[in-house]
């Protein structure tokens, strides 16, 4: 069995200094490699399932096998397309030194055994298959050394283990999330400087609005503006938190009266309520416990779609109605929407309105009210109640 040492030993003379790293066969994952016959054997085994071959070349992400010792006996089309080598040239190097990780050049017996390894989410999903014979999914982050320079690269590593002729191999399936990871820091800067800067919008209109200003209607609409911009902004973040299960609902008692009441008020002033009417109608007297923020943005959502279907002069209608064990919130208006329009409705990126980025509104109302609210949304659109969009939420007593 290899040695596997601990190297952060700290020098007795400062705490900064590492001590050198005792001679050692590995610092992380075990050591040792097959011989060129128990390679060559393998490599053999593999090459007698052509069919196994064929599903590889199918497969749209980097896909190597490897043996037990983390070596590679075969590798897919994909990946020897982007590595620009041939299935010769990878067999018998380890992940790592088949795609030039920097790391894997300083362990002592290759990739795997260096201390920066022990970090590394690749060698981590491929040890973790092994010990539990199971899949095992891993992201890790490594900088490859091209012929130019050092590329950063995330990936999310699947590892699963799998039997031929009683020999164990190791099927890893290696996809690129760098652009994904780059995409989403992004995002998070971009919502989180679009907000400080709307935010200083509104306060300054605010201000200007609560003055002796001389056009205090253009104040009051860069008000109402900069209240706007600001939803849509938390509005789209929470949808991309939502997506990627980051969003984690806070849940609190609320009385269905004021909920309504608050939503009634929030879109008086919204340009999309322009020569309509907001009403509130049957108002159960109750409370119920789940997340405020969530639950505004699903009702608001619902509101908003009302508001751009309903004709100058016509009025949305929002209710609360007690149905025993639920408590059903509802947004009607008299329009109704053709059938095809029914069909897709809660689909994401449809819109009636054929725009490019619109209807997330009614995509985002469904996924939000059902999986994070713990509710059923659904409608209702016929000729005799035009249409209504319906949250129903479980009951629960109200806390004290």
């Amino acid at each position: 069995m290899s040695d596997i040492l601990c190297p952060d030993q700290l020098d007795s003379n400062s705490l900064y200094v590492l001590s050198p790293l005792p001679p050692a066969k590995t610092y992380f994952a075990p050591a040792g490699r097959d011989t060129d016959a128990e390679l060559r054997r393998k490599v053999a085994v593999i090459e007698r399932l052509p069919l196994l071959k064929n599903a590889l070349d199918a497969m749209p992400n980097m896909v190597m096998i490897l043996n037990g010792n983390r070596q590679i006996v075969a590798a897919n089309r994909k990946l020897l397309n982007i590595l620009g080598a041939s299935v010769g040239q990878l067999v018998e190097k380890r992940p790592g030194e088949a795609i030039n990780c920097i790391q894997a050049r300083k362990g002592p017996d290759g990739c795997g055994t260096s201390t920066h390894c022990a970090t590394c989410g690749a060698v981590n999903a491929v040890m973790d298959s092994m010990k539990n014979n199971a899949e095992a999914v891993r992201e890790c982050r490594i900088l490859a050394q091209t012929p130019s320079e050092v590329v950063p690269l995330d990936l999310r590593v699947t590892a699963t283990p799998f039997e031929v002729e009683n020999e164990a191999f190791i099927l890893v399936a290696i996809e690129d999330i760098s652009n994904e990871k780059r995409v989403a820091v992004l995002q998070r800067t971009f919502f989180h400087d679009v907000l400080n800067t709307a935010g200083c919008i509104l306060g300054y209109a605010d201000y200007l609005a609560s003055d002796s200003s001389p056009d205090p209607q253009v104040c009051e609409r860069l008000s109402s503006l900069s209240r706007q911009l600001i939803e849509e902004i938390q509005s789209q973040r929470d949808l991309l938190h939502a997506e990627s299960g980051e969003l984690k609902p806070k849940h609190v008692p609320l009385k269905a009266g004021q909920v309504l009441d608050e939503l009634r008020n929030q879109y008086l002033n919204h340009p999309v309520a322009a020569n309509r009417s907001i009403s509130i109608g049957q108002t159960w007297d109750g409370a119920v416990i789940t997340d405020k923020q969530i639950l505004q943005r699903v009702l608001g959502n619902m509101l908003k779609n009302a508001l751009e279907a309903t004709s100058p002069g016509g009025t949305v209608t929002l209710s609360c109605i007690d149905n025993g064990e639920t408590a059903t919130f509802t947004v009607n208006n008299t329009e109704v929407m053709p059938k095809e329009v029914q069909l897709q409705v809660f689909q994401r990126s449809f819109s009636t309105k054929g725009e490019p980025g619109r209807g997330i509104g009614t995509y985002s109302m469904k996924m939000l009210g059902e999986r994070y609210l713990k509710g059923r949304v659904d409608f209702v659109s016929r000729t005799s109640v035009g249409t209504t969009f319906r949250l129903a939420l479980l009951k629960k007593p109200l806390l004290v």
